[in-house]
This record gives structure tokens, C-alpha cells and sequence, in this order.
């Protein structure tokens, strides 16, 4: 079997990169001890596209990350495990990292020739949901694999109950490497540094070495990565730390770093946890954050698990916005400005892939032209409050992470239609984003009255015209709507520009409610 025949479709000339240079990162390279590959080889057809490097191998060198991924053929052709482990070893540069993501059957046999060609199993990592998706990359440890099971998954409780106790027996974790669809394992050689390093020593609070949980995001390239950084001995992450892989969207770090900075004191004097900044600064070009672990449970993991706490838990979280924006309200002249940023920019953007786009985009200005120049309140607001980014703790107190896309004066409403909308979504048992909308806002529709009673409180809080509050409802889906546009989601796959559709099809009418 020739060596080409062995690595993945990427090009096998591919460019090595120059550490000077500002790249986009893989997400496999994060393990790597400096965070960065020059070189990188993947063995093997089978590697999923979230961890599939963008350049493969520089011709000659070592590689610094190499990903050994095949398919169950590839795993039956003679010799090829055995031929995988010989090229590997050949190939890891001494500080390397190997990362291993075979199928169960043979996730076993391929130790052998590992072991005997010098390299040792780290870790083993399952992917979920799927290996397909890989939003979590979780140590099969038992404290990591603990807390992501309780408090990161949207599993059912009698998921939880079972993970927990599960973790709690000698031998469990071996047991699961074998079984589990999606596990890979992290290989080096003995005495190399070990995997994180760059982690562990951006400070003093992450020093020495420790587990780590990779979440990233449902925006894929685009969005976060989130790593939940464990000390050895500890229960929960100490810290974590987030970065964006491409180079266009690692500018988002320094705005949240600094906009937590300058909205964080009000939102923690409103009565939800921020948290606390650690560290910021730049990893191989890319701007990274260090922050303080929030505690609780996602809510989206809560109305998951127990629908019917849907209207306690938006009660608190109702109430804390209603804090927050009075605490923040301003009233200014609305200029074209702010106009054009929240609505009109977003409409002409949106309007040519959208039916009867054009008529949506003149009716929104017209309306927007009578609100120029007329004193409304404005607020800060966090723009992107779905039930993933708020958590709740033990007391029921909240917490709410996640402040790169916040402003310090935007329109009111927009928060909570989204949250509303988002917690119904989970909790409601609708379909998709669009009929949760409906099910909230349409007259007759199943959480009509439940939405329209906090509504009324936000309004009452900000003072709120009946004209404002229409916008302010196009402006929500319309900010989200651009934000999956810039994803580049497939356009049937774009639930936040439904919802824009129906709006346009159907214009808004007073009072919060729609003829949808």
C-alpha cells in the first residue's frame, strides 16, 4: 500500500504553514502543546469535516498533528493498521500529536502496532453527538466526562442519572472506549510535552496540566471554540478558555473581551452571573479569552429534560432582563443610524432570497422614516440570548455567557423575543424555529398568553410605544437571519430567515402580534 493511497482526498502537496503567518486553525491542532501545526498528515478516508485540516503535508519534515481516520474497508485491507501505526511513528514529530479515530472493531487492534512502533495512548476521546458533527470532544475521564454528561448535554434525566452513576465504577472508561460509536485516541511519544500545554500556562490559575472539553459551534467554522479546562483533582473547570479557528472571525475575542469589560458590572448588579475575565491576549496570531467557569446547567439542557419548568424558569429569566434593562435604558433620538445597523441593512441584505423581499425591504423603511428623530428608550442588550448561553444554578439564580455579539445601545425587545421564541422551541414540542414564533406570537397560538404577559413587563419596564415594539420584533430575526446567512448554511437549512419570510409576508400589526 503506497503512502498516497493511505491519506485522506485533501491534496497531498499541500502547503506547510509559515509560523509567521496568520492562519486559520484546525481544530485537531489545539491539542497540539503550542496550539499551532506547521505540518500536518491524515491517514486514512474517513476523517469528519470538522477535524479535517484545511492542507495536509508539506512535502518532507515531520508533522506535528497526524490524523489517523479509516473506513471500515480500509481497516480490513491487509496490513493497513499495522502500515497506518509504521507511517505514523516515521512521520510524529517528537512533541507531536497522533490522533486515532477508528472504528470500534478494530479500535483495539491498532494499539498493538502503536505500542510497537514507539507511541503511547494518552487518552481516549468521544465525539458527540456523532463523529459526523463533533460539537464535543469529551476526555473519557471520569470528572470531564462527568460534568459534560450533567451539564453541557441535552440529554434526558435518566441520561444524567445513568452517566453519572456510570462513571462512578472502576473500569467503566475502558469499557465505553471499546463500545461507543465515535471514540478516538490521543497517541504521542513517551516523554513528549504533554497535549494543551499552550492552555495550561496562559496563567498562573491554569498552570500544570489537567483535562479538557472542546464544545464548538453550531456556526461550524465560523463560530466559537470553547474549551472547559480541568485540574487534575477538580469537579468542575476552573477556567475557560475561548478562540475562533479562521483568522475572519478572531476579532470577535477582542470585542467580547472588551465589551464584557463594560457590560458585565450592570448585568451581575441585574442578578445573573458573568463571568469574570482571566486573561486575554494572543495565541499563534489568534486572539484568545480566559474566563472563570460559570456553575449550573444549561437551560436549554433544563427545558430539555423538564418542559414543564418552561415557565418558572423564563419567569427568572424574564425578570432579570426586566433589571437589566432598566438599569440601561437611555432615551435618545432614534437616528438612521442605529436604524440602518438594526433593520435596514439587515432587510436589503436578506430581501433579494426572500419572497416578496423587495416589498418587505420599502415597508420596513417607511416605517423606520416615521420613527426618525423620535425619542425612544434604548438598551444593552446581549443578542444572541438562546437557552445555550444561560444557566441555571442550584438556587435557581442565573448565569449568562457568551457576550460577543452584545451592544451597549440597541433596540429593546430583541433579547426576549429570541429567548421566548428559543425556550418554546425546547421546551414546546414545535418543529422548527418558525412555528415556535407562531406558536408564541400568532393570535390563537399555543403560548399566546404566556408570551404576551412578559412582554408586557419588558414594555412596562422601558416605556415602550406600540410602534417601536413592531420593529423591534423584525429587528430580532433579522440580525439572527444575517448571522446564519454569514454561517453559510445551505438555504434550506436557514431557520432564522423562515421566520423573516413570514414576517415578510405577513407585516406586523400593533401590540406585539401578528397575523403569521
Amino acid at each position: 500500500m503506497s503512502e498516497q493511497t493511505m491519506t485522506s482526498p485533501a491534496p497531498s502537496t499541500a502547503k506547510g504553514r509559515d509560523p509567521e503567518s496568520r492562519a486559520d486553525l484546525s481544530l485537531l491542532e489545539l491539542l497540539h502543546p503550542d496550539g499551532i501545526a506547521k505540518r500536518i498528515l491524515v491517514i486514512g478516508s474517513n476523517c469528519p469535516a470538522p477535524l479535517l485540516p484545511a492542507s495536509c503535508r508539506a512535502a518532507g519534515g515531520h508533522a506535528d498533528v497526524v490524523v489517523v481516520a479509516p473506513t471500515a474497508t480500509e481497516c480490513r485491507a491487509g496490513g493497513w493498521l499495522q502500515k497506518a501505526a509504521k507511517l505514523t511513528s516515521q512521520t510524529l514529530a517528537a512533541d507531536g500529536v497522533a490522533y486515532v479515530l477508528t472504528p470500534p472493531r478494530w479500535r483495539l487492534r491498532i494499539r498493538a502496532p502503536l505500542e510497537k512502533h514507539g507511541l503511547s495512548i494518552d487518552q481516549a476521546v468521544v465525539h458527540l453527538p456523532s463523529r459526523v458533527q463533533s460539537r464535543y470532544l469529551v476526555p473519557l475521564r471520569s470528572t470531564p466526562a462527568r460534568y459534560a454528561f450533567s451539564k453541557l448535554l441535552p440529554i434526558p434525566p435518566w441520561g444524567r442519572f445513568l452517566a453519572a452513576a456510570a462513571f462512578r465504577f472502576p473500569g467503566i472508561e475502558q469499557l465505553l472506549e471499546r463500545i461507543l460509536p465515535s471514540v478516538a485516541h490521543v497517541v504521542r511519544r513517551p516523554g513528549a510535552r504533554p497535549p494543551f500545554e499552550w492552555l495550561f500556562r496562559l496563567s498562573p490559575e491554569v498552570n500544570g496540566s489537567g483535562n479538557v472539553v472542546i464544545r464548538t459551534s453550531w456556526r461550524g467554522q465560523d463560530g466559537a471554540v470553547i474549551m472547559y479546562y480541568f485540574p487534575a483533582s477538580d469537579a468542575r473547570p476552573s477556567a475557560i478558555a475561548k478562540l475562533n479557528l479562521t483568522m475572519a472571525r478572531a476579532a470577535d475575542r477582542v470585542y467580547e473581551a472588551s465589551i464584557l469589560s463594560r457590560l458585565g458590572p450592570g448585568a451581575r448588579s441585574a442578578g445573573a452571573d458573568v463571568p469574570q475575565l482571566l486573561w486575554s491576549g494572543q495565541v499563534n496570531d489568534h486572539p484568545v479569552l480566559l474566563q472563570t467557569a460559570i456553575d449550573g446547567r444549561s437551560v436549554a439542557s433544563v427545558l430539555t429534560s423538564h418542559p414543564r419548568r418552561l415557565f418558572d424558569v423564563m419567569d427568572g429569566v424574564i425578570s432579570w432582563l426586566e433589571r437589566w434593562n432598566r438599569s440601561t435604558m437611555l432615551i435618545r433620538p432614534l437616528d438612521l443610524e442605529l436604524l440602518s445597523r438594526e433593520i435596514l441593512a439587515p432587510a436589503a441584505l436578506l430581501s433579494p432570497l426572500i419572497e416578496q423581499g423587495n416589498e418587505y425591504r420599502d415597508w420596513l423603511a417607511k416605517r423606520c422614516a416615521t420613527l426618525t428623530g423620535v425619542p425612544v428608550p434604548v438598551v444593552a442588550t446581549h443578542n444572541d440570548l438562546t437557552m445555550w448561553n444561560i444557566f441555571l444554578g442550584e438556587r435557581g439564580l442565573i448565569s449568562v455567557i457568551d457576550w460577543e455579539a452584545a451592544r451597549e445601545q440597541a433596540l429593546p425587545l430583541v433579547d426576549f423575543v429570541y429567548a421566548v421564541t428559543d425556550a418554546v422551541l425546547l421546551a414546546g414540542g414545535c418543529v422548527d424555529r418558525a412555528k415556535a414564533f407562531e406558536a408564541c406570537f400568532t393570535p390563537g397560538g399555543a403560548y399566546e398568553h404566556f408570551s404576551a404577559k412578559l412582554l408586557g413587563r419588558l414594555r412596562r419596564a422601558v416605556q415602550m410605544p406600540d410602534e417601536l415594539a413592531d420593529l423591534c420584533v423584525h429587528a430580532c430575526w433579522l440580525h439572527h437571519a444575517v448571522n446564519e446567512y454569514h454561517s453559510n448554511r445551505p438555504p434550506d437549512s436557514r431557520p432564522f430567515l423562515k421566520v423573516v419570510q413570514r414576517l415578510a409576508l405577513n407585516r406586523f400589526h400593533g401590540g406585539g402580534r401578528t397575523d403569521l
